[in-house]
């Protein structure tokens, strides 16, 4: 006894369309990060104040190979890792509960709104007062930072659910806990993934700007260390490792807001 088993013709051409989608979107984001660097190897040229891409990565390559940059590269993660997670501890029930709570919202919304328009960068030397210059004091910038995006799309997730859903955990008598792991946390992931990544962002943004101006180590002190010293290979490098780890951190938290996307 044998079976015949065929896949429809229309899910072969969709996969196909698929695949050649992504296939030409991943060429167009090569094509742009090459006509980048040419664009910098262009300027390097006409310019004593822009070094060339060669001698930019062979700076950082030395960087890496006498290992001077590695205590720099720790305090910069270790800061962002640190504030994202005190923001994302504290974003998320705030901004649960202020979506959840007609009166929290009406007393927050305006604040949390006015609160984007303060440069967190002027509570600096307030943070430097209370944490000294550390790797403590950047961690609270990006906290302090990336807590507002955080909150509000954790808000405007709560806002979007449907209104059936709470009516089906009651329908099922889910306890509280499952009520929120259930139903409201896979309802509200495409908001949240969004706080996440603008978070993410936000905090590495903040922690650069805080090493800017006092750090013990650090990539922004290392940059600015290079830039006080003319040394603008190392610079351009150091900004090159920035812009690689910022891009790098965004393109995981996009696959994981896409493969999540997915499955709902």
């Amino acid at each position: 006894m044998s079976t015949d088993l065929t896949i429809p013709s229309g899910i072969i051409t969709q996969q196909s369309a698929d695949r050649a989608r992504v296939i030409r979107d991943n060429v167009w984001r090569v094509a742009v990060l090459v006509a980048l660097v040419l664009l910098w190897a262009l300027l390097s040229t006409m310019s004593d104040l822009v070094a060339s891409p060669t001698d930019s990565l062979n700076a950082l390559a030395e960087r890496f190979a006498d290992g001077s940059i590695y205590r720099h590269l720790n305090a910069t993660l270790q800061a962002v890792a640190i504030g994202f997670l005190i923001a994302a501890a504290i974003g998320f029930p705030l901004g649960y509960a202020i979506g959840r709570s007609k009166f929290l919202g009406a007393v927050f919304d305006p604040l949390v709104a006015g609160a984007f328009a303060i440069p967190r960068v002027i509570f600096f030397p307030i943070l430097l007062q209370i944490f000294g210059v550390g790797v403590g004091a950047q961690s609270a910038m990006a906290a302090l930072a990336a807590v507002f995006p955080i909150m509000v799309s954790t808000t405007a997730g709560v806002r979007a659910i449907n209104p059936l859903l709470p009516k089906l955990a009651r329908s099922l008598s889910l306890s509280p806990l499952q009520t929120v792991t259930k139903i409201y946390i896979p309802a509200m992931a495409p908001s949240l993934m969004v706080g996440i990544r603008i978070g993410f962002s936000i905090a590495f943004i903040n922690v650069i700007i805080a090493e800017f101006f006092a750090a013990r180590a650090g990539l922004g002190l290392l940059a600015l260390r290079a830039y006080g010293m003319l040394d603008l290979p190392t610079m351009y490098g150091i900004i090159v490792l920035l812009a690689a780890i910022a891009l790098a951190g965004n393109l995981v938290l996009w696959a994981v807001e896409r493969r999540l996307g997915n499955k709902l």
